[in-house]
């Protein structure tokens, strides 16, 4: 396998470079508000309204369910969140956010905002929906598994 000295070219390198990079901006503004960036997509997957139901949230987030345990007990020792049982499932938890939580959810749609605003102010429209579209394509493409066969 011969190997791509311009790393800027890969693919794989543009996207974890740049994720990393949002993951670490968004980590030092979530610290403001006592928050982490794992806290605050968090925040954002639950249904503010009727909660969610623990099993879930894991899913939309793209994390396996001992990564999500482990970010609800940090948000249920913040006051962030409640449990409550599943009417519809005996064995399941509705996750619901605190007054607190719903708080804190308002500030992280806020920042959301204001990055996605300074990306519109700097990027051309349709340069941006190209991203999207390649991206999910990307995601497709990932999804299907067949990534590594001849």
């Amino acid at each position: 396998m011969i190997v791509n000295k311009d790393f800027k070219s890969r693919v794989d390198f543009v996207l974890r470079q740049g994720w990393k990079k949002i993951e670490k901006m968004y980590n030092n503004e979530a610290l403001k508000y006592d928050l982490t960036f794992s806290i605050g997509f968090t925040l954002i997957s639950i249904d503010p309204e009727n909660g969610s139901p623990s099993t879930s949230i894991g899913p939309i987030m793209g994390l396996e369910s001992n990564s999500i345990s482990r970010i609800l007990n940090s948000m249920e020792n913040k006051h962030l969140i409640n449990r409550r049982p599943n009417p519809n499932d005996g064995r399941g938890v509705i996750i619901s956010l605190t007054k607190l939580g719903l708080s804190k959810r308002e500030i992280v749609i806020q920042k959301i905002r204001q990055f996605k605003n300074l990306l519109r102010s700097r990027i051309d429209q349709s340069d941006l929906d190209t991203f999207l579209r390649v991206s999910t394509q990307v995601n497709e493409i990932i999804e299907e598994g067949a990534y590594f066969q001849n």
